[in-house]
């Protein structure tokens, strides 16, 4: 629902200053798109964090994540009044931490509108099966790893090309958006 992925950079710049792995820090926000990965403990080890320190620059991360504004993805309110209007819940299922999550909600004004939140999940399809299980389930990620656990969990699978991912790591998906507005006229008719 947020569009973020600036702002994750500045947090991981953060978050490798305080464990002082400032030299891995990613050139640019495109390279930090280009590299990113989930969970978050698997990205900052790829980054080379030493094992001993990648859970407190998980830690750290987020808590730099919490401290920043974030701004609406593309479409993203109008999504949400849709889904409100439809009676479809709206579900957050993130690698963030939850008071990541809540906090953005809040800061944006949409606590109301989001039904539940599940934070530091992974793998995620967990989550997915569970809600799978219950009907039909559309599912909106920004990274491969995203793509891969809407598939797995069967999901109609949308990638939205504002976030993390390229074009070509989403290809996978059903189907790639760059407007949360595409996926609200998807709604009604989740395959």
């Amino acid at each position: 629902m947020v569009d973020d992925a600036e702002r994750a950079w500045r947090a991981t710049r953060a978050a490798l200053a305080i464990v002082d792995q400032e030299a891995l820090t990613p050139a640019t926000a495109d390279a930090f798109r280009t590299g990113f990965r989930l969970p978050m403990d698997a990205y900052f080890a790829a980054l080379g964090v030493p094992a001993d320190a990648t859970g407190r620059c998980v830690d750290e991360w987020n808590a730099a994540m919490s401290a920043a504004p974030t701004v609406l993805a593309p479409g993203a309110r109008h999504l949400l009044d849709v889904a409100g209007t439809l009676g479809v819940p709206v579900v957050v299922v993130s690698g963030a931490d939850e008071r990541v999550i809540h906090g953005d909600c809040r800061a944006q004004g949409l606590t109301a509108l989001i039904s539940e939140v599940h934070g530091n999940v992974h793998p995620k399809r967990e989550v997915l099966r569970r809600y799978r299980s219950k009907g039909p389930l559309l599912y909106v990620g920004d990274t491969r790893y995203d793509v891969a656990e809407g598939l797995g969990a069967g999901a109609w699978t949308v990638g939205v090309d504002f976030g993390y991912g390229s074009r070509s790591e989403l290809a996978d998906a059903h189907t790639i958006v760059s407007d949360l507005r595409d996926v609200a006229r998807m709604l009604s008719g989740v395959p």
